[in-house]
């Protein structure tokens, strides 16, 4: 169900650099507590594709917060799932707002209607959304106008999921092959020569091409989560696919300007 039967999600959210070689390991040791997420079932391989398109301000306000604002920050972006993003008919607009580890996410989903209607004619992007669907929504939008937050980067990656099975909410993803590019509209194709990969050794620690991420309940981290930390030695390594892109485009040569001016 790749995570998206919400449209308000309170977690704790832990981020681990590892070798995607511990995969095979990994997998052994959550069979007796998680279940694969059906999503994955329907690869080969068992990962999925998500692509997501991150707003920010013309002052980079969002990249400012990701590196120098620990608690009350928020990122905006516009998600979708699958090998063809650019044919998706349904957007997952989204609200991440953090302190600390805790994390909050806000989701309204808009279907059969482009992204760009919620600028181009917020009427008709509201029109066929209800509840929480549509207070989410909203608030996107008055986000956006208040921050004058416009596309600016679209980041790309694959992910194996599972869910915890005795919890009300446990997650485990392993992210690779993470890679980005500026998109200043609302272009969501994705040629692999004009991406760039977000694992690179500055960012991340020798030997680690992936991201692990254990998520759950405020306040409730299962036993078997803290078990899994000892058996495979794990060391905190934050990470924000939106902050290593960001950052990277704005030390491009002749890039964009810099976030601190």
């Amino acid at each position: 169900m790749i995570d998206t039967a919400f449209t308000r999600l309170e977690r704790y959210e832990l981020k681990y650099h590892v070798p995607v070689r511990i995969l095979p390991e990994l997998e052994t040791f959550l069979l007796p507590w998680c279940e694969l997420d059906p999503a994955c079932e329907k690869r080969r391989d068992g990962f999925y594709w998500i692509t997501s398109l991150y707003l920010d301000s013309p002052r980079y306000t969002f990249l400012k917060w990701s590196r120098d604002k620990p608690e009350g920050r928020f990122n905006m972006r516009i998600r979708t799932y699958g090998e063809s993003p650019q044919d998706s008919k349904s957007w997952h607009f989204e609200l991440k707002e953090k302190s600390c580890d805790q994390v909050t996410k806000l989701r309204g989903v808009l279907k059969g209607h482009p992204p760009q209607t919620l600028w181009d004619d917020p009427d008709a992007a509201f029109a066929n959304a209800k509840g929480e669907d549509l207070a989410n929504l909203k608030k996107f939008y008055t986000r956006a106008l208040t921050y004058n937050a416009n596309p600016f980067i679209l980041t790309q990656y694959r992910r194996k999921a599972w869910f915890g099975t005795m919890e009300d909410y446990a997650r485990v993803t392993l992210d690779i092959g993470m890679r980005w590019r500026e998109e200043r509209g609302f272009d969501f194709s994705v040629d692999p020569r004009q991406m760039r990969p977000s694992d690179l050794p500055e960012r991340f620690d020798p030997g680690c091409n992936a991201v692990l991420e254990l998520k759950c309940a405020r306040h409730q981290i299962p036993i078997w989560m803290m078990d899994l930390i000892k058996r495979f030695d794990l060391v905190r390594s934050g990470f924000s696919k939106f902050e290593s892109a960001g950052l990277g485009l704005l030390l491009l040569p002749g890039g964009t300007r810099d976030a601190n001016d």
